[in-house]
């Protein structure tokens, strides 16, 4: 005769990946912005890149833009940013900023003052932490814990004029992906630092993954868990 054990004695886990799936409910709400540990790839973009600036120097003008697809704020701090040179891999995090709201721009700069880096206002100063390659380089973005978010390589450059995204599919972009800036800014360069491109971005190519509800990894969890009992009962019949 078949004896009833308790549920979560037979299922345990189960339970415990319902209790795992379930945890980003508590870390993320609506109206919330979405961290840099839960983006993935897709839920933020390598808008455009200013790696030879001709106006002023590289060590004072080079910049990134970042651009947030999502219908909702995303919180940068946290996120890893790396560029090669050479054999070795330089890096910063970004720190110390608010969130980027749906449909904007976020600047990150050798340089914050406008005044020496040709014009840009920047929302996040790098300094010394890295250099852009005029030739073979790539920029990469990841998570805190590592996971690849975007990352962009290019073999060349056109000095003076910035690297705007034109199309492509994250998290993997090439330099054909890029279009050259055609908009002066500042003391004379191209770009469009902080607004959008002269060349309109194909975004139906770069997929932005949909921001869970709240209540969705819960309900995840709770339907695994139904599944594995309902199997339960028919298996001890």
């Amino acid at each position: 005769m078949h004896t009833s054990r308790p549920l979560a004695r037979l299922l345990p886990s189960t339970f415990a990946l319902a209790a795992a799936l379930a945890g980003p409910a508590t870390t993320w709400a609506a109206g919330d912005p979405l961290g840099a540990s839960t983006l993935v790839p897709g839920q933020i973009v390598i808008s455009e890149i200013m790696n030879d600036p001709s106006r002023v120097s590289d060590t004072a003008g080079e910049w990134v833009e970042l651009y947030n697809p999502l219908a909702v704020d995303i919180d940068l701090n946290g996120l890893l940013v790396e560029s090669q040179n050479g054999g070795n891999v330089e890096s910063f995090t970004i720190s110390g900023t608010g969130p980027v709201g749906p449909g904007a721009y976020f600047v990150l700069a050798r340089n914050a003052d406008p005044a020496v880096n040709g014009g840009v206002t920047a929302d996040f100063a790098w300094g010394t932490a890295l250099s852009l390659g005029n030739g073979t380089d790539f920029l990469r973005l990841s998570t805190p814990e590592g996971t690849l978010l975007a990352q962009t390589s290019w073999i060349s450059s056109t000095s003076g004029r910035s690297m705007e995204l034109n199309s492509g599919t994250l998290p993997l972009l090439v330099q054909s992906n890029f279009v050259p800036a055609s908009t002066p800014y500042g003391v004379g360069d191209f770009g469009t630092p902080g607004s959008l491109n002269a060349s309109p971005m194909n975004l139906a190519g770069i997929v932005a993954a949909p921001v869970p509800e709240p209540s969705s990894y819960a309900l995840l969890g709770l339907g695994l868990a139904m599944v594995a009992l309902g199997r339960h009962r028919r298996t001890s019949r």
